[in-house]
């Protein structure tokens, strides 16, 4: 019984600062999108929204937006030495360590996205990202500022693309 207790009271926890609407099945978006209801904007950033593809009608809004800047010209060239010698090209980890990567919040974001609404006339938003966290962040943001936010469960990759929705991409 303990157990139990403790498991619903870690579940409570991790979505004790969840306020928008609530999740939506890709079909229940899609049909609220279709219907004029809702938009739905992608928070993804541009690069994972031009090359693995969207779904149909989604507005890109990047909520946060990554920053690379390479580590010294020597470092990079005793990287791809590295390489060489050894025949084999560095993982993506490890490429990743010749960059410092800072992930940066969309300033325009919310202003952007009331005016996407404003466009399309409507009072409602769904968000989506690759698998559901930055969307529901984006979400939370949006209804700290009064707006009807909805968060698409499982984003693009497990929710949209299983579900056989419209989408265009790799």
């Amino acid at each position: 019984m303990q157990k139990l207790l403790l498991l619903l009271l870690m579940v409570f926890t991790l979505h004790a600062d969840d306020i928008y609407e609530g999740d939506l099945t890709a079909a229940e978006a899609h049909e609220m999108q279709k219907k004029g209801e809702a938009i739905i904007v992608d928070v993804r950033t541009t690069l994972e929204f031009i090359y693995t593809g969207h779904g149909e009608g989604f507005i890109n809004i990047p909520a946060y937006e990554w920053t690379y800047i390479p580590k010294s010209v020597e470092e990079r060239v005793k990287s791809a030495e590295f390489e060489l010698k050894n025949d084999k090209p560095k993982g993506h980890i490890e490429i990743q360590k010749l960059y410092d990567a800072k992930e940066v919040f969309n300033k325009n974001f919310v202003s952007d996205v009331m005016k996407a609404m404003k466009l399309r006339n409507t009072d409602s938003v769904i968000l989506v990202c690759r698998s559901g966290p930055r969307s529901k962040a984006a979400a939370n943001v949006l209804a700290k500022e009064g707006i009807k936010a909805y968060n698409l469960d499982n984003g693009f990759m497990f929710g949209w693309k299983e579900a056989k929705m419209p989408w265009d991409g790799f």
